[in-house]
């Protein structure tokens, strides 16, 4: 067999889970339903729709980013990054059978809350108070898990692959 079609099998060291039980992810969804309640309670019926849009906005702009900064990079995301729609993992993420180097998850999700929060800020003029506080929420809310996971994983020195699943993420060895 030549050495060409010889494959590389890596073995990589587990070295934490996070795990999202049952609880967390009630506990994540009560927090989206207390926002739309808000929403509600705040705007009336204009609050369901600034709710909806708002998310919907918001995944999009998460996008938007995540993808300039591949491009930026020269990163080739195509088949590694894909759109999630599974608790806790909602938006623009490593697929669950990919490996991302914490660096660069640690990059994405710094430019995604930084870049984002600005984009609010420079809507909030222009959009009503309720609609702009939507804004806000959707962007923390879809942002919470990434940044736990980024949060957890800073205590450990080495470097570091996410393997993002659906109900945890682990954390190996590189």
């Amino acid at each position: 067999m030549p050495a060409s079609a010889e494959r590389t099998y890596y073995q990589y060291q587990l070295l934490k889970k996070i795990n999202f039980n049952r609880f967390t992810l009630i506990l994540y969804v009560a927090f989206a339903v207390f926002g739309v309640g808000a929403a509600l309670w705040s705007s009336s019926i204009a609050g369901i729709l600034y709710a909806f849009l708002a998310w919907s906005i918001m995944i999009w702009i998460h996008y938007v980013i995540a993808r300039s900064l591949f491009i930026m990079d020269r990163y080739t995301y195509k088949k590694r990054w894909g759109f999630q729609f599974k608790l806790p993992w909602i938006g623009f993420l490593p697929l669950p059978q990919q490996y991302i180097s914490d660096r660069y998850m640690r990059k994405v999700n710094l430019h995604t809350l930084v870049i984002g929060l600005i984009i609010i800020l420079i809507l909030m003029p222009w959009l009503p108070i309720g609609f702009s506080l939507q804004f806000i929420f959707w962007h923390i809310w879809l942002l919470i898990p990434r940044l736990y996971v980024t949060i957890a994983v800073l205590s450990i020195s080495e470097d570091k692959l996410l393997k993002i699943q659906p109900h945890q993420c682990l954390i190996y060895k590189a």
